[in-house]
């Protein structure tokens, strides 16, 4: 039998053979589902049939027109002149992907598998390289994949050499059945999908699997067994019956005994298994420790597999990941801290754990290898750890048809996943956050929404109230959700008090003078705008008046990583709840610290934005117990800076000149919406947290009658936005017949304002980079370095698309960027160097106030 070649050695030799890398995969596979036994049974599968039908994906390795790409194999076998004579250059089919698709299928045809299940398995096995090949089809599939004469006059029977590799690849894994039903509606479709390309690249990865031909009697399931569990896929022990204190305790305070409060108790009492949960409660409550407590009963019952708690932000993201990583340590301290991933992680290791081989560095096959470099490591990589932090659009690149969107599906199966803060997301976004959470539960997932905000609309929409249709008013806080597809009766929560806050609107300039007065006493002033030129204006203000007596912060997202991990440690530690920096301070900041980050502000300042921002604002406002005297201010109070018109004026207005008087703020959020909070804020003097929590949400989005004709037509603008939104959501989860790229937020936030990657450097050429953090890099290299992946992010910063004329991409950075990029040569003045900007526009960098972008009147 010729021996195949399916990798090429360092110097284009032909390596290790299609038989033998399909064993290598088959065997991770098995090994990948072996650590998920409980994934197995709800999907009735076995582990000895996921690692054979794996194993097939590349059996389309076997035909001319891949075979052809390696000369030297073509001299060793006499075909050189043959491959020439028979054009399998360009006569045959190249991707050898529809090759595998086809002759799978005809393969488990053979096998008598159902032609239904035939037809969809087959097309799951073949998409490892991230798109489906050919729609699903039980019918047997004719695709001229071959070159007549190329089969001729090769002398080689190439389908009788699949059928052979097939059945050689059957006889090892010895399947005995072929049961196995499997249609578009089976979760365990695209599982296996997804399961088979992570085998795929761990099985080409040549720390484990070189690419020199080996023997065929070695121990490859003991050599996968290695690499899994080098990589991080291995079972996990946990310390069973650890206490609430056990888990959350301070380690520093031992004499604090940590007791849950009611939410927590009945939260614990509720999630006992696989299903769809929602804790709904006020900012600061404990809504984190209630649904990680209830993680921990679930891993060490066996009833889930690992963690993925997802969040809106990058900030978020790593505030949390501190917290979930302790938690970690306490519960299975021989995980080690390191196998917890969050956003930007990966940019402080030290070494990649996984390098795939590409075949042919002249092919798509060298950027397959490059997509496995980037799931491991990237962001990507929190899905695949066991116990992971990340933004929910990772997880929601899972229900839209992009590319490898069924790794996704592998990654996330059997886990307890946390959605925090879900109520901060566009009908678009909300839209995919339904098909996320009933994908995640057809995949026997534990799903746990966190939420302080929901409508009862909202609501309904992610879980189905009783009654939901008339009358029933759901308390708050509350735990609501369903458990293997059955819905239970609602558990309410008591609070014993609510919080009062203080309401005032004040001029920007009012605003200042007393955020600086409550400072120079020693209290702590948390400003948030809504747009970073907002942000960097008011900081400069307040240093200007301040003049140094405290210290004044600025955050937002337009700093490079390093600069911002730098400031947001600051940050978060001096306004943390037992901060020995705490002190007499101003923070501005954007959105990135209204959620899910522990701040404690004595005073809160904010433009106006949706309740449901605003709420979420409120929850950095007096979040913490304090004795009185460590509070230069006698009350909770939030200042709301006025708008120059008035409600009434804004009544009187045409909608153009509405959104002109809103400024900047109505392209990040709805008119309507800002007018309609804006109106039920502005006639309050207080409110009650949580109690009205759920009465200022609904006063805000019910149905109004009998408002100006403008603001009916911004509604009308808003409703229509949204149909849209929900329309263009549906369209991108249509998974067989979109083809969608791979990437965070541009498929996932419809209002997302498109985005350039601006890596700012000293200097650049074709050999060397010096970045603005003074790291170096030597460039031109054809491997992946990491090193050199970390200093191009740590230094990159996402700028708006229309800032430019025309994009110009900068070659070397090439391999490590995707979707648009170019390099920005910071000179000492500050100003930015970046070729195609439009005329008017200059960039300036500074650490003190990141990336400004300045415009000519």
């Amino acid at each position: 039998m010729i021996p195949f070649w399916a990798k090429t050695t360092p110097d284009d030799s032909p390596g290790i053979s299609v038989y033998q890398h399909m064993i290598d995969v088959g065997c991770v596979a098995q090994s990948l589902a072996e650590i998920t036994p409980a994934t197995l049974t709800r999907f009735d599968l076995l582990s000895i049939e996921i690692g054979a039908l794996a194993a097939l994906h590349d059996i389309g390795k076997i035909s001319p027109g891949f075979q052809q790409k390696c000369i030297a194999w073509l001299e060793e076998n006499g075909l050189l002149d043959i491959a020439r004579n028979g054009c399998w250059d360009t006569g045959t089919e190249l991707d050898h992907g529809k090759v595998s698709h086809v002759a799978i299928q005809s393969f488990l045809t053979e096998k008598e598998f159902s032609r239904k299940t035939v037809a969809f398995v087959s097309a799951a096995l073949a998409a490892h390289h991230g798109r489906i090949k050919f729609l699903p089809n039980g019918r047997d599939i004719a695709y001229p994949l071959i070159n007549p004469v190329a089969e001729s006059v090769s002398q080689i029977d190439w389908d009788a050499e699949r059928l052979t590799n097939a059945q050689k690849i059957w006889d090892y894994f010895t399947v005995c059945r072929n049961t196995l039903v499997l249609d578009e509606d089976s979760p365990a479709l695209w599982w296996l999908a997804g399961l088979t390309t992570v085998a795929d690249w761990i099985g080409s990865n040549e720390a484990y699997f070189p690419t020199e031909q080996r023997q065929e009697n070695e121990d490859v399931h003991a050599t996968a067994h290695k690499a899994l569990t080098a990589i991080g896929f291995q079972k996990t022990e946990f310390n069973p019956n650890l206490s609430f204190h056990d888990l959350f305790h301070d380690k520093e305070k031992p004499e604090i005994t940590w007791v849950p409060n009611e939410m927590q108790e009945k939260t614990l009492a509720a999630v006992n298994g696989p299903g769809v949960y929602v804790f709904e409660a006020q900012m600061g409550m404990g809504k984190t420790e209630a649904a990680l407590w209830a993680t921990y009963k679930l891993l060490i019952s066996g009833k889930a597999q690992g963690i993925y708690f997802a969040l809106p932000t990058q900030a978020t993201s790593n505030r949390i990941h501190l917290r979930l990583n302790d938690f970690l340590r306490r519960i299975a301290p021989e995980a080690g801290g390191g196998r917890l991933i969050h956003g930007n992680s990966w940019l402080m290791e030290q070494d990649i754990s996984l390098i795939p081989t590409a075949t042919d560095i002249n092919t798509q096959a060298a950027d397959d290898a490059r997509t496995g470099q980037n799931w491991f490591a990237s962001t990507k990589r929190a899905l695949l750890a066991p116990f992971g932090v990340g933004t929910v659009d990772q997880a929601l690149l899972g229900v839209v048809a992009a590319k490898h969107f069924f790794v996704r599906h592998f990654a996330l199966a059997g886990k307890v996943v946390i959605l925090d803060e879900i109520h901060s997301y566009d009908l678009y976004t909300g839209t995919l956050i339904n098909k996320l959470i009933t994908t995640l539960e057809a995949l026997g997932c534990t799903v746990i929404v966190l939420s302080a905000t929901l409508t009862k609309k909202r609501l309904n929409e992610i879980n189905p109230l009783p009654d939901s249709g008339h009358n029933y008013k759901p308390s708050y806080p509350l735990i609501s959700g369903r458990k293997e597809g059955r819905v239970f009766e609602p558990i309410p929560v008591t609070v014993s008090k609510s919080k009062k806050v203080v309401i005032d609107f004040k001029s920007g300039a009012e605003a200042t003078e007393e955020a600086i007065e409550i400072a120079q006493n020693g209290g702590v002033v948390l400003w948030v705008c809504n747009t970073v030129d907002a942000a960097q204006k008011q900081y400069q203000t307040l240093v200007k008046r301040s003049e140094n007596h405290f210290p004044i912060g600025l955050l937002h997202s337009r700093y490079p990583f390093w600069r911002r991990e730098k400031l947001e440690s600051e940050w978060m530690e001096r306004l943390g709840k037992s901060s020995d920096k705490r002190c007499g301070s101003i923070l501005v900041s954007t959105q990135i610290v209204e959620q899910s980050v522990d701040l404690d502000a004595d005073l809160m300042v904010t433009e106006i934005a949706p309740t449901d921002m605003l709420l979420q604002r409120l929850g950095r406002l007096w979040r913490h117990e304090r004795k009185q005297d460590e509070r230069p201010v006698k009350a909770a109070r939030l200042y709301i800076i006025k708008e120059e018109k008035s409600l009434d004026e804004f009544r009187n207005m045409e909608p153009k000149a509405i959104k002109k008087a809103l400024g900047s703020k109505a392209y990040v959020y709805a008119p309507y919406i800002l007018l309609r909070s804006l109106e039920v804020w502005e006639g309050r003097s207080e409110v009650l947290i949580p109690s009205q929590i759920r009465s200022l949400l609904e006063e805000t989005y019910k149905d109004q009658k009998g408002e100006p004709e403008s603001w009916e037509e911004l509604s009308f603008e808003w409703l229509g936005t949204d149909s849209a939104k929900k329309m263009l959501a549906s369209r991108s989860c249509n998974l067989w017949e979109v083809a969608l790229d791979d990437d965070e937020g541009v498929q996932t936030r419809i209002n997302e304002v498109p985005t350039a990657s601006l890596i700012l450097c000293h200097s650049v050429n074709q050999q060397k980079a010096v970045f603005i953090d003074n790291a170096s890099e030597q460039l031109g290299r054809e491997d992946f370095r990491l090193s050199t992946a970390q200093a191009i992010h740590k230094n990159l910063i996402k700028v708006p698309e229309y800032c430019f004329e025309k994009i110009t991409p900068c070659s070397v950075f090439s391999n490590y960027l995707y979707g648009l990029q170019c390099v920005g040569i910071v000179m000492k003045n500050g100003s930015i160097d970046v070729p195609g900007l439009n005329d008017g526009t200059q960039f300036f960098y500074s650490d003190e106030l990141g990336l400004e972008i300045k415009k000519d009147l």
